[in-house]
């Protein structure tokens, strides 16, 4: 059954901190709704995932034994390949709610109140039972032996380490990162595991296309013909095929999503990401 949120986080929705120079609230208090069958992962990570999973449930035979559950996890890899999708898995398979940290109110140009505003996150976060989600890691977790990095930022990895050791709670931590190799080396050290998401394998794709076309009518679909165009492309690219190809079924007044809809959305996509590539030269 999971582990279920107390009643006692709704009270505390209501106080979330926040950010001293723009009043903005520090955090995001998500229910998820998204559980395995709403992921589609490579075999050895969604065991990993799994694995985090069933031993958060087991947490109290293992304690028996004086062992902990995996519950300082760092996610890598190129973006649009599920990472935020996955922390809403696991939150949404333990049953507890997801604290989604916003850094661009976290990150302030005040002096010393980044460090600050993080420990209003943790400090909140010692009130309850959660799943902590850290997107954009490396935003605050760059290297210290960076010379490019100013003196803040390295005080503000220093915080985070202190705030992390200090953290006793049967909150899961989840941070993520695009940008593994900015990261602090400490940083590497103080989690459990490490789960990498990289871009899908063609059979990954066609289980992707299926999953986000289930809601539409798409059998006449030639997907062996498709996939093999989407080589090297992310989930969130495969995703926003899917989406605009049903879109086009709906706007053209048909029942089912064919293969000239299908090409015609994977075609948009193409031109999308040629011209995002373009800007990023």
């Amino acid at each position: 059954n999971g582990v279920r949120a107390s009643s006692a986080h709704l009270a505390d929705f209501k106080r979330l901190p926040r950010d001293r120079e723009r009043n903005s609230h520090l955090l995001d208090v998500r229910t998820p709704d998204r559980f395995i069958p709403d992921i589609i992962l490579s075999e050895g990570l969604q065991e990993q995932v799994e694995t985090v999973i069933y031993e958060y449930r087991k947490s109290e035979i293992l304690q028996t034994h004086g062992l902990l559950p995996r519950h300082r996890l760092l996610f890598t890899g190129p973006p649009g390949c599920g990472k935020t999708l996955c922390s809403e898995v696991i939150a949404g398979e333990l049953g507890l709610p997801l604290l989604y940290v916003r850094f661009d109110a976290v990150i302030s140009s005040y002096l010393g109140e980044t460090a600050a505003n993080l420990r209003k996150v943790f400090e909140f976060a010692s009130n309850g039972t959660w799943v902590i989600f850290f997107d954009e890691f490396d935003a605050i977790g760059k290297s210290r032996d960076n010379d490019a990095e100013h003196g803040e930022l390295k005080r503000v990895v220093n915080t985070f380490l202190q705030l992390l050791d200090n953290f006793h709670s049967d909150s899961l931590i989840i941070a993520a990162t695009n940008h593994e190799r900015l990261l602090d080396r400490a940083l590497w050290r103080r989690f459990d595991d490490i789960l990498y998401f990289d871009l899908p394998a063609q059979s990954q794709i066609i289980k992707l296309i299926q999953l986000k076309l289930r809601g539409f009518r798409h059998q006449a679909l030639n997907l062996n013909d498709f996939v093999s165009q989407m080589d090297g492309w992310s989930h969130s690219d495969v995703e926003r095929i899917c989406l605009d190809a049903a879109k086009i079924s709906v706007l053209s007044g048909q029942d089912q999503i064919v293969d000239e809809y299908f090409q015609q959305a994977l075609k948009h996509q193409a031109q999308r990401m040629e011209l995002i590539q373009k800007t990023q030269k």
